[in-house]
């Protein structure tokens, strides 16, 4: 029988050989104190401070926690890599997640960052979704940051799903990037091949949109979406410029419009024509 050794490396913080490190982190008092990294074996050059670690590895930080196959990175530039069977739970600036993926890069700077890779699928906060890549920058420090910059940036790629569960709307699209605060989408801007779904009031019809982009607010609790858009409810169909979506009334309002001059050419001019899809059941308007 072969024996399996367990390899425990303590990173980024606990570094008491590196003194000018520990100074330069510690002063983020948001950070953790330590990341621990095990595996079954692991190689690490106490010269350049880089390590490669395999079997069973995981990495815990703060109320984060990673497991992999393998991984590898270096503890002077506080990185590591994971390039397959990614497992990531807990917390990450606060936000709660719960992801798999191909491949994670995890950077423990004073901008703590997360890059996930080759297939996302997961939650964070009131968010799930399902894509290609996602970036996530936190602000604050790594594991509880301060009230005033409790926030997380984020970037997807080739998003095929994206869930606000908390607004019942959702979004695909080539590319999305927003902020999220106390584990909501405060906003959101999605570009290019844009689809948007709404989730239906008591017995109302989903809406479909599509467009070109799309920008979405929390505080103004609407969506508004731009270029050839097209908006979907069972048999009606409304085409303009520019439609706002508001979820919380699963209402829209189109905007944009062509008038023709008496000399005969044409001027594009702000319409607006309001369509509550609350009133309409079945395809008709009910009286």
């Amino acid at each position: 029988m072969k024996k399996i050794f367990l390899a425990v490396l303590i990173l980024i913080l606990s570094l008491a050989s590196k003194p000018e490190i520990f100074a330069a982190v510690n002063a983020n008092e948001d950070l953790p104190d330590k990341a621990t990294l095990s595996a079954n074996r692991m190689r690490f050059d106490s010269k350049t401070g880089d390590f490669l670690a395999d079997g069973n590895v995981t990495i815990t930080a703060g109320e984060l926690k990673v497991s992999a196959p393998r991984g590898s990175g270096n503890v002077e530039r506080r990185e590591v890599n994971f390039d397959q069977g990614i497992s990531a739970s807990g917390k990450w600036q606060g936000e709660k997640i719960n992801f798999t993926a191909g491949k994670l890069a995890l950077t423990f700077n004073d901008v703590p960052t997360c890059k996930f890779q080759n297939g996302v699928k997961g939650t964070i906060g009131t968010m799930l979704l399902d894509a290609d890549r996602l970036t996530l920058i936190g602000t604050g420090g790594f594991a509880s940051p301060t009230p005033q910059d409790r926030q997380t940036k984020f970037w997807l790629v080739k998003v095929r799903n994206l869930e606000d569960r908390s607004q019942g709307v959702s979004f695909s699209a080539d590319s999305v990037e927003g902020v999220m605060r106390q584990g909501n989408v405060h906003d959101l801007t999605a570009k290019n091949r844009v689809l948007l779904k709404g989730k239906p009031k008591a017995k109302d019809q989903a809406v479909t949109l599509r467009g070109d982009s799309a920008v979405y607010s929390l505080e103004r609790g609407s969506v508004v979406v731009n270029g050839h858009v097209t908006a979907v409810q069972g048999g009606r169909t409304l085409r303009s410029s520019s439609i706002v979506y508001f979820p919380a009334q699963n209402r829209v309002e189109a905007l944009g419009g062509v008038s023709k001059k008496k000399d005969g050419s044409t001027t594009t001019e702000r319409a607006e024509i309001t369509i509550d899809l609350s009133r309409e059941k079945g395809g008709k308007k009910s009286k």
